[in-house]
């Protein structure tokens, strides 16, 4: 009687060497073509996101050359980052969030009315993708009166996020309001000096309020997924 040959139940090496082969080919086709895909989704936000920048730079220097023109607000161009800030001199009284000099509250409406043209140019999603930050600073000078060590640690973080307030108030009141203009205001308290001199010049600097404008890198990457 012959003997029967017993069936081997597992795939041959050749055999699992050849499904390997497919698997890893199959595998490595969907991580290129996924990877194309984020890569042009990639560039086509960083396209946008210098498009952005060049149009925030483009209102930046109408903003300066209109500035110039005007001596009532004094202005301080410089780098942040990507970004570009103006360090505008508004003039509020010690320990108060009120622009109360007549000249500098008719240069700052006219400062708004220069963004707001500006950012009219731009079609209504690209509007949205500048971002203008109004940023409050203040020197490290404390009242005199006496303070709780919570309110002595507040009272400059508070004055100046009123600070900025004012004067998102003001440009609401020229037009420049969310949701049809990106637009928030900040304090920084003294943390963001732009001198350390224990002198009355330099607390005059850092006792300013600040404009930056800037592409809105998240809300482009968002609005292209």
């Amino acid at each position: 009687m012959p003997i029967r040959r017993r069936i081997n139940p597992w795939p041959s090496f050749s055999d699992l060497f050849a499904a390997l082969l497919v698997a890893t080919f199959a595998g490595f086709m969907m991580l290129s073509v996924s990877y194309q895909s984020e890569l042009a989704r990639f560039q086509k936000a960083e396209g946008a996101t210098t498009k952005m920048r060049q149009e925030a730079n483009r209102i930046i220097t109408d903003i300066q050359r209109a500035l110039s023109n005007n001596s009532a607000l004094a202005s301080r161009v410089r780098s942040c980052g990507e970004d570009t800030c103006i360090d505008l001199d508004i003039h509020f009284s010690e320990g108060h969030d009120t622009i109360e000099d007549d000249q500098e509250q008719d240069a700052l409406k006219q400062v708004c009315g220069i963004i707001k043209s500006a950012m009219d140019g731009l079609q209504p999603a690209d509007r949205k993708d500048i971002g203008l930050v109004i940023e409050g600073h203040t020197n490290k000078n404390q009242p005199q009166e006496r303070l709780t060590p919570r309110e002595k640690y507040l009272f400059n973080w508070n004055l100046s996020g009123r600070r900025a307030t004012s004067v998102l108030y003001d440009f609401k009141e020229c037009g420049l309001i969310t949701p049809q203009y990106n637009v928030e205001a900040i304090g920084y308290a003294d943390s963001k000096p732009i001198c350390v001199e224990a002198s009355k010049a330099c607390d005059e600097k850092n006792r300013r309020t600040t404009l930056l404008l800037r592409a809105d890198t998240r809300s482009i990457q968002s609005r292209l997924r």
